[in-house]
This record gives structure tokens, C-alpha cells and sequence, in this order.
């Protein structure tokens, strides 16, 4: 590696070891300002060892530096990244390397590798198996199964866009039919039932069975709505509104975000626990990585398409208050005596920015109780914001 790269530009390259958490996190500040844009984030590596660094850099010259020069030994590692075309290009194959050498199972990017890192980057884009059909994903299987590994090293991500451009028109596609859908008459007295938990189910085999699956999915939601005791406006124009923040969503995600969702793909193909961050989530790691919220001392993830409750802080507003409870699932958000506004299939992030304000002010949130069997049941709390 040239010289010069071991210059002022590296000065900030740190690892720091989160202790709230079990992962390795590396904040790197090097090369360039756009190429760090995109790369002064987190990559954070699960563990099973007592032990994180040595799990993390067993008997592994390159990676046993002080963890003060972690970084630049990782970008010493990989004179693959600084020939690639683009700073996209060059973290692809920094976060591959990385992975290859510096996790604890050493496993190779390969095509039993390829395999899972295609089927891990469908399922986080389409979680509940609602978009794709089998038909989709055989095609990209037959296109992309076994070569992803090589891409990530050559630092190739037309892969990742063309999967997500892809999976953006599913998501057009299916909100076009769902607002034709809406303008029909439900029927409600049926014995149909409703699979709501879907990310275990296989995706339907084509377009016509697709478009079954949905229209049980919309009738359970207009029903859900219409036995709500807290209606916040009619129920086909509040699913409405829910598809199209679905779509406007997916049409947000640039393409540095659809990279951070690749590679955080790529990381989770190692292990559940390891996570690629982008800059804009380490900005905000007390959200993403802390899953916390200031103000009413919830911690939060999100879950077939709610704002879940994963834990409460002791001490904190919603615990002392008592009717929040873990488990319970936020679906509307207001500030004080305002109007509520639907937060389902909401960004975690917008969601958090809704219930965080000002210390001392009021905010009520509405949610569907932890043990509710029927999902129309809600709960009304209002809790007055405060630091933990």
C-alpha cells in the first residue's frame, strides 16, 4: 500500500468495543471524504466467544494491531478496495475482506455462501414474503445463486441494484392493485382465514396467487379498523395512506442506502448478529444499534410492520407508568391532545422522531396490547417526556 495512505487522512481510524453490546465496531475515517461518506460507519461482528477480540482476530497477524490502527490495518488488508471503480465499489470489497478474515468463523465468500447471502438480501427486503413470488425468486436464484461471493470481492454491485430495482416495482405493482382493491366492496362474513405472520411462509408462486393472499391481507386490515375502539379516520383511506408511505419508502432508499442494505445482508449471512452500518446509522446508533428511544425509556424494534416494545427502562416514563407493557405494538403517535397519526409500516427512525420531543412535553401513543388476540384491540397511554 502506498505510503501516503498512512498519513493525516487516517488519524481518526479507531475500533471501539461497545460494551452494551455483544459486537466489534469500526468507525473509519480514511482515503477521502466521499469515500468515507459512505463507509464512516459501523460494521458490527456477533460473537460466541467469552472473548470478542480474540474471537474476532484469532492468531491473525494482520488483524492483532492496536485496536487505535484497526481500521487502517483493514484497509492495509485489502489492496483490492483502492483499484475499485467507485467508494460504493471499494467498501463492498473492504466489508467482504473483513468479513472473510476477520470474523470468528473464517468462512469464505463461495457459493454455498452466494446462496444464503441472495436469500438473506430477498428476505430483509421482502420480510413477510409479500412482493416477490417464487417465480422472482427463482429467476434471481438461476442469475445471481452462486456468483454474489465473487461480485462482493470484485466489488461489483449491479447485483444488489438490479435485485432492488426489481423488488421496487413489485412494491409499485402491488400498491396500483391495492388502491383498485379499496374501491371495491369487503365482504367480512366469511370463514376465511388470514396467515399475518408470514416471514416463515413461502413466497406465493405467482401473481395470481399473490393477488389472493393480498386481498384476505386488505380485508383483515379494513376489518382491523373498522372494530377499532380509537378509528383515526375511515378504514380504506388509512390503508390507503399505509401502502402508498410503503412505496414512498422503498422509492426513498438511494442507492448508498441500497448498498448499506446489501452489506448488511452480506454481514448477517455470517451470523444473525453481525450488521453492516452506514454513516447515517452510526450518526444515529442510539436508535438503530441501542433500539432506544429518549423520552419515554422504550426500546424499541420493528416487527411485522409496528414499532415493537422490546424492553422498558427501569425507572424511565413508560416503566413508572405502568400500562406499557413489552411486546405491546405502537400503531398511532400523537403530540399531546393532537389528532393520532398511523405509524404502521412506518420507517423506525420516522416512528422514533414522532415520540422523542422536548422534556416535559406530552405524548400519547396507541398500541395493541401484548397479549390482545384480536389486533383491532387498543390501548390509549399518554406519557410526559423526560431523559433517562
Amino acid at each position: 500500500m502506498p505510503a501516503t495512505l498512512l498519513s493525516e487522512e487516517l488519524t481518526d481510524a479507531a475500533l471501539r468495543l461497545l460494551p452494551r453490546a455483544d459486537f466489534e465496531c469500526f468507525r473509519r475515517k480514511a482515503v477521502s471524504s466521499s469515500y468515507m461518506s459512505i463507509l464512516a460507519g459501523c460494521l458490527r461482528l456477533g460473537t460466541k466467544s467469552a472473548n470478542l477480540k480474540a474471537a474476532l482476530f484469532p492468531m491473525n497477524p494482520r488483524f492483532a494491531l492496536l485496536s487505535a490502527v484497526a481500521a487502517v490495518s483493514l484497509i492495509w488488508a485489502t489492496p483490492q478496495a483502492l483499484q475499485a471503480k467507485s467508494d460504493a465499489e471499494q467498501i463492498c470489497v473492504s466489508v467482504g475482506r473483513l468479513l472473510e478474515e476477520g470474523h470468528y468463523t473464517h468462512q469464505q465468500l463461495n457459493a454455498e455462501m452466494s446462496q444464503k447471502f441472495l436469500r438473506n438480501y430477498l428476505e430483509l427486503l421482502d420480510f413477510s414474503h409479500l412482493f416477490f413470488t417464487q417465480k422472482d425468486v427463482d429467476a434471481l436464484t438461476a442469475k445471481y445463486g452462486t456468483a454474489l461471493a465473487d461480485d462482493v470481492l470484485l466489488g461489483n454491485l449491479k447485483p444488489a441494484y438490479e435485485i432492488y430495482d426489481l423488488y421496487q416495482k413489485r412494491v409499485d405493482e402491488r400498491v396500483a392493485k391495492i388502491k383498485e382493491l379499496l374501491k371495491e366492496p369487503m365482504e367480512f362474513k366469511t370463514d376465511a382465514t388470514v396467515e399475518l405472520r408470514r416471514e416463515k411462509a413461502p413466497w406465493p408462486k405467482d401473481d395470481a396467487e399473490a393477488d389472493q393472499l393480498w386481498r384476505g391481507r386488505i380485508a383483515s386490515e379494513l376489518l382491523q379498523e373498522k372494530l377499532s375502539e380509537h378509528p383515526i379516520e375511515p378504514g380504506p383511506q388509512l390503508v390507503g395512506r399505509r401502502y402508498d408511505r410503503i412505496a414512498r419508502n422503498v422509492h426513498e432508499e438511494d442507492r448508498e442506502e441500497q448498498v448499506k442494505l446489501y452489506l448488511d445482508a452480506l454481514a448477517q449471512t455470517y451470523d444473525p448478529h453481525s450488521e453492516y452500518l452506514s454513516k447515517a446509522d452510526f450518526k444515529n446508533f442510539n436508535i438503530q444499534m441501542g433500539l432506544s428511544l429518549v423520552g419515554i425509556g422504550a426500546m424499541l424494534r420493528t416487527e411485522d410492520g409496528y414499532a415493537k416494545i422490546e424492553s422498558l427502562v427501569t425507572g424511565g416514563p413508560a416503566q413508572v407508568d405502568g400500562r406499557l407493557k413489552v411486546g405491546d405494538r405502537i400503531t398511532a403517535v400523537s403530540q399531546g391532545q393532537t389528532e393520532f397519526v398511523d405509524v404502521r409500516d412506518m420507517r423506525l427512525d420516522k416512528v422514533v422522531e414522532m415520540i422523542r420531543g422536548k422534556k416535559g412535553t406530552k405524548v400519547r401513543l396507541l398500541a395493541i396490547p401484548a397479549n390482545a388476540s384480536d389486533p383491532s384491540q387498543r390501548k390509549s397511554v399518554e406519557l410526559v417526556r423526560r431523559a433517562r
